[in-house]
């Protein structure tokens, strides 16, 4: 494939992303007021939603046997997916975003942690594999999921149920019609978001990168698209719950993916062929999410200036765990 085409292809792609990532959460947010349900509930779905493209890549990646790849594009979306919830959170400082998320942001990252420290032992330790090739991590990395999404939703569900909210802003849509058109979002993210992360991937591989850099930061920027601007439209709805709860959402089904992953990578225990930079961008993305952590338990009301330096913390973060794992690609 020319590589000016699949640039231009690229940009078309990434544009397609951006209107069909709005319409999704969008319709999240209307099926989320009519149903009753909570923010922490739309939050899973629409992470699950707008993870699709990471499927799609790590699932290219295993077909043409680079496994090392598979891994750094979950691992390094989830990182991306922080940075772009930082930079979200510096534009909308007035608004103090952290400080009026509800309970299931705070318990969403805390799964995030747990599993993203199974994943570290995983990386760390060699392991037996468990059940024909699959590794013990991958086993309960799944367990852990399905587990802390059904504890969250049980917690966050009964707050729902003794707060009454009227619907005021779809009212002139029916339930039918929100929920047909956010499926048909869904459908389109994974299209679109398939396209933008084969087009990044080839991209990147015109370029020379290593695959362990390309698969932690320019593939997964591409894939991480849908989620930032599925969050930034939630936060111009002022559902900021949701908002963050989604990103976090989808960083917890990347997580899990994982395990898919593992899986149906039939050759061994997909965690043996890990490079090290991916154990950076791992450990990163913790302490990303322990600074997240703080924003949102942290009293509210701050000057504009000191709000910002848990988002300024994370940007540098970021680059700076950029820079380590371009040194070791």
């Amino acid at each position: 494939m020319n590589l000016i085409f699949t640039i231009l292809l690229f940009i078309l792609a990434a544009i397609a992303t951006y209107f069909v990532a709005t319409r999704l959460a969008m319709y999240g947010d209307a099926i989320s007021e009519k149903t009753k349900t909570s923010s922490a509930f739309m939050g899973i779905i629409i992470g699950a939603a707008i993870s699709l493209p990471e499927l799609t890549s790590s699932v290219t990646a295993i077909a043409i046997d680079s496994p090392d790849l598979a891994i750094g594009n979950l691992l390094g979306s989830n990182l991306f997916n922080l940075l772009a919830l930082a930079v979200l959170d510096m534009v909308y400082r007035r608004e103090q975003i952290m400080g009026q998320t509800d309970v299931g942001s705070k318990l969403y990252i805390y799964l995030v942690i747990v599993m993203t420290l199974i994943v570290v032992g995983g990386l760390s330790l060699t392991l037996p594999a468990s059940i024909y090739h699959i590794g013990y991590s991958s086993i309960i990395l799944v367990l852990v999921y399905f587990a802390g999404v059904k504890w969250i939703n049980k917690l966050t569900e009964e707050k729902v149920k003794r707060r009454s909210r009227k619907n005021e802003k779809y009212g002139e849509f029916s339930y039918q019609k929100v929920l047909t058109m956010f499926i048909l979002s869904a459908v389109g993210i994974m299209i679109v978001g398939t396209v933008l992360t084969l087009t990044a991937d080839r991209i990147a591989e015109s370029t020379g990168l290593g695959a362990s850099f390309v698969g932690s930061f320019l593939v997964g920027a591409s894939t991480s698209l849908p989620d930032a601007v599925s969050v930034a439209t939630a936060l111009k709805l002022k559902n900021y719950s949701m908002g963050i709860t989604s990103l976090l959402g989808s960083n917890a089904f990347n997580i899990m993916l994982l395990s898919f992953t593992d899986a149906i990578y039939l050759k061994t225990n997909l965690f043996r062929h890990a490079s090290m930079s991916n154990i950076v961008t791992t450990v990163s993305s913790i302490v990303v999410v322990l600074v997240i952590l703080y924003s949102i338990t942290r009293k509210q009301k701050r000057s504009t200036l000191f709000y910002m330096v848990p988002s300024t913390l994370i940007v540098l973060i970021y680059f700076v765990a950029t820079y380590f794992v371009y040194q070791m690609k």
